[in-house]
């Protein structure tokens, strides 16, 4: 698997995959709470995390801060968002 570092604010230069990338329950429950420990660490502690995640264009990583966590997307600075179906990893 090639690992394409990108900007969040390139974000919107790429395209989400549309379908869910984590394949078991317990797999997408662990994503949630390392996602609401991420946002805990970016609002307490302004730490940055990497978000690894699926576009059409290949797999990508993202290292920010992240300000908030809805059942949908994560939000991030500037307006910026990744849908939650699309994150296949989360390094703390």
């Amino acid at each position: 698997m090639e690992l394409t570092i990108i900007a969040k604010e390139d974000l919107s230069d790429y395209h989400f995959v549309q379908h869910e990338v984590l394949s078991n329950e317990i797999d997408r429950a662990r994503r949630k709470i390392l996602l609401d420990g991420a946002m805990a660490l970016g609002n307490d502690y302004k730490q940055k995390v990497r978000i690894v995640f699926e576009t059409t264009e290949g797999t990508c990583a993202v290292e920010t801060t992240v300000w908030a966590v809805t059942n949908d997307h994560v939000e991030l600075k500037a307006g910026k968002d990744i849908p939650i179906h699309a994150i296949a990893e989360v390094v703390l």
